[in-house]
């Protein structure tokens, strides 16, 4: 089983990217990685400063043209 799962937020304004990253992580066990992609630029901030609110270790997170991703490891 990978210890990464997949995100995407494509699409999604605000503040659904950070509903449906919250929603992801309740699925997963300690130590697995989200992965989250998504082009909604105020999310790029605002999902890892939510992260560090809750705990969460954010891994990555990084701009890639008109789209983003964070890694966030599940706390």
């Amino acid at each position: 089983m990978s210890n990464e799962v997949k995100l995407s937020t494509v699409g999604m304004n605000c503040p659904k990217p950070l509903i449906e990253t919250r929603k992801a992580l309740r699925k997963l066990k300690k130590g697995q990685i989200l992965v989250v992609e998504g082009n909604h630029a105020i999310s790029l901030k605002e999902i890892p400063k939510a992260m560090e609110d809750t705990g969460e270790e954010v891994i990555e997170s990084k701009s890639m043209g008109d789209r983003w991703i964070i890694r966030i490891r599940k706390g």
